[in-house]
C-alpha cells in the first residue's frame, strides 16, 4: 500500500545496536508464548536496555492467553513488569489477548499507558468495556468476512487501529477498503483518522 507504515514484532531478537539499524519500527517485549526463553529479570533488563532506541515505538506484544498451559500467575507476572518498563519509558502497549479481556481491566483502572488491543477477536461488550478507558482496538483479516461487520460497524472511528498480522496471503489495501466500507466513510477520510489516531497514541507529531 503506497505511503503504508508499518510496526513490526521484533520480540526480544535484537540488540539496542541492531535495532538501532531498522528502517522501520518495532515493539519490544516477551509474548506469552515464549514466557520460558527468558526470566522475568532478563526480559525486563532487556527492554529496559533497548526501549529508549528510536525505533522503539511500544512495548508489546505482551499479554494474557488463557489457551495456553502457561499458569496465569506467571503470564501475569511478566506481563505487569513489562508495563512497569512501558510505563517508565511512556511507550504504548500492544496486547496479545486470547479469552483474557476482562483480566486487563484493574491494570486499565490504573495506568495511563495507551492499550492497543493486537487482532481483537471479542464481542460488543468486551470492546464496549475496554473502550472506556481508552483502549485501541486493532482490527484484522477477519473484517473481510461478516465475522466482525457489526463489531467493528459500531466502534468509533477514532478507537481502532488496522493491520495485517502474520497473514501474508492478506493486503493492507483490502483492509483499508473492507474498514471504509463497514464504516461508511471514504478511503481518505479513513486513512485520516488512522493517521490522527496513531500520531496521539504514539505521540510522533
Amino acid at each position: 500500500m503506497e505511503n503504508e507504515f508499518v510496526i513490526r514484532n521484533a520480540f526480544l531478537e535484537l540488540n539496542k545496536s541492531q535495532l538501532e539499524e531498522l528502517t522501520y519500527s518495532v515493539s519490544i517485549g516477551l509474548h506469552p508464548w515464549y514466557l520460558f526463553q527468558k526470566t522475568i529479570d532478563n526480559c525486563v533488563d532487556e527492554i529496559t536496555i533497548s526501549a529508549s532506541s528510536k525505533n522503539v515505538l511500544a512495548i508489546g506484544e505482551i499479554g494474557i492467553d488463557r489457551a495456553i498451559n502457561t499458569s496465569i500467575k506467571i503470564q501475569m507476572d511478566y506481563f505487569e513488569a513489562q508495563l512497569h518498563v512501558a510505563e517508565k519509558y511512556k511507550k504504548p502497549i500492544i496486547v496479545h489477548a486470547v479469552k483474557s479481556y476482562s483480566d486487563f481491566i484493574p491494570y486499565l483502572k490504573k495506568t495511563k499507558v495507551p492499550f492497543i488491543f493486537h487482532q481483537f477477536n471479542g464481542n460488543q461488550h468486551q470492546a464496549k468495556e475496554l473502550l472506556k478507558y481508552n483502549c485501541k482496538l486493532s482490527f484484522g483479516k477477519n473484517i473481510l468476512g461478516h465475522t466482525q461487520f457489526d463489531l467493528l460497524k459500531h466502534i468509533p472511528l477514532d478507537s481502532f487501529f488496522l493491520e495485517t498480522d502474520t497473514a501474508h496471503h492478506v493486503s493492507i489495501f483490502d483492509i483499508y477498503v473492507r474498514a471504509s466500507e463497514i464504516k461508511g466513510v471514504k478511503m481518505d477520510v479513513l486513512k485520516e483518522q488512522l493517521f490522527f489516531t496513531f500520531a496521539q497514541v504514539f505521540k510522533t507529531t
